[in-house]
């Protein structure tokens, strides 16, 4: 039987009169990788920031490894995302920094660890990205797959059990996203993590996902593995396997075409 490592539960939230999750019900097992798919605006980016702990639920509960993060004081949350490592999209790296800084920072923030200990493990985990050799560089001194590797460096400094990827390969060249995407598989499998990746990318889905939890307009509508979301008859899932576009997206393309023929 497989074993949850994250639960959401009947989790709403509400931006003044504006609903933006309605009742999600998700629960991720432990050693996954589940992508959470769907259009721009569905409310992605909104679950993972509750999931994470960086806002807090209008309502319902988000148990990690059994922990309700809405409900624990502030030592035992800072516990329990100490094992969750983040990949931001725009990967985030402190430009006035060097990348094995960079790397360290988690680090020296959250263990006392020797100054000699840290530069070893990141050193370590920098080659374990393909980044053996750069700790001395800059950001601004990498390309922009460069620096997903050394984010996603960063992200692994504290051995997560878990790790959240907002849009992984977002503004990648579809080589070098391959590149990413499968980099996160292969460190998945070698830590032995639960991947959990928000993206609209169905490349990397195909890459990434063990499952995939589709979202629409602030719910989930269905999960299971991408050959199943594709054989759905549901109307969003044939939109969007099918990238068919919005009714509204297909008007405003015909406005301006009649504008440009008048013009």
């Amino acid at each position: 039987m497989q074993e949850p490592i994250i639960e959401i539960k009947d989790l709403v939230v509400r931006f003044g009169t504006r609903t933006v999750l309605d009742g999600i019900n998700l629960t991720i097992f432990k050693g996954e990788s589940l992508a959470i798919l769907g259009k721009s605006g569905c409310g992605k980016s909104t679950l993972l920031r509750h999931i994470i702990g960086l806002s807090t639920p209008t309502r319902g509960k988000i148990l990690i490894k059994g922990k309700d993060i809405t409900t624990v004081n502030e030592e035992e949350k800072i516990t329990i995302l100490k094992k969750i490592g983040m990949l931001f999209q725009s990967s985030a790296l402190f430009n006035s920094m060097t990348v094995g800084d960079n790397v360290a920072l988690p680090l020296r923030e959250h263990t006392e660890l020797e100054e000699r200990i840290i530069n070893i493990m990141v050193n370590m985990k920098l080659e374990s990205v393909g980044l053996s050799g750069f700790s001395n560089l800059r950001p601004a001194q990498l390309s922009g797959g460069m620096k997903k590797r050394a984010a996603l460096a960063r992200a692994l400094a504290m051995d997560p059990e878990i790790l959240f990827c907002d849009e992984p390969s977002a503004g990648l060249d579809p080589v070098v996203a391959a590149g990413i995407d499968n980099l996160i598989l292969n460190l998945k499998k070698a830590f032995k993590m639960t991947i959990v990746a928000v993206t609209h990318e169905l490349a990397s889905v195909e890459i990434i996902a063990d499952r995939i939890a589709m979202m629409h307009d602030g719910k989930i509508l269905m999960t299971g593995t991408i050959d199943e979301l594709k054989e759905s008859a549901h109307p969003v899932m044939r939109q969007f396997f099918n990238r068919e576009p919005d009714d509204e997206e297909v008007d405003k393309e015909k406005f301006l075409t009649t504008l440009t023929y008048e013009g």
